[in-house]
């Protein structure tokens, strides 16, 4: 691959995750699902040992959430273009919220700062193809003003396995 298909390959993946935390802030649900492939594996930073599967899987984490007001704060995204139709990446992942009101401003609860490792494929069942998560996981390394949330363990039918 030439200088120049790296570059896109890496721009066009670069921006999944900040279209990630944008949709997960918003409550997009559906546009959010719509940044992974069907057949993909995701994990939450505060449940990695809980993946989901599939796209279907992924929009239903999202879109059964309680109420939030959230922020997701994404830095060092590194993406690395490994073939024409794969790359892989790396990113840093701070995020505030408050269950108190969806409406801003509120007083955040505790901070997480964690991260993603992403795989990325060109999904060419539409024209042009498009760059999707193939895989994506979650990870927490710090956490401040509060402890990791105790969140009851997914059903292997909402994590897309039966």
């Amino acid at each position: 691959m030439d200088p120049g298909q790296r570059l896109a390959i890496e721009l066009a993946c670069g921006k999944l995750p900040l279209l990630f935390a944008k949709y997960a802030d918003n409550g997009d649900a559906g546009a959010l699902a719509q940044l992974f492939t069907t057949d993909c594996e995701f994990s939450r930073p505060f449940q990695p040992e809980y993946p989901f599967y599939g796209r279907a899987a992924v929009e239903n984490v999202f879109r059964n959430r309680p109420p939030i007001l959230v922020r997701h704060i994404v830095t060092n995204v590194l993406v690395e273009a490994v073939t024409e139709t794969r790359a892989k990446g790396t990113s840093y992942l701070t995020m505030l919220s408050s269950h108190a009101s969806t409406q801003p401003p509120q007083e955040a609860g505790a901070l997480y700062v964690g991260g993603f490792e992403d795989e990325y494929v060109l999904d060419q069942s539409e024209p042009g193809g498009v760059w999707r998560f193939a895989r994506r996981a979650g990870m927490v390394a710090l956490h401040m003003g509060a402890a990791m949330p105790d969140i009851p363990p997914p059903s292997d039918e909402m994590r897309g396995i039966s």
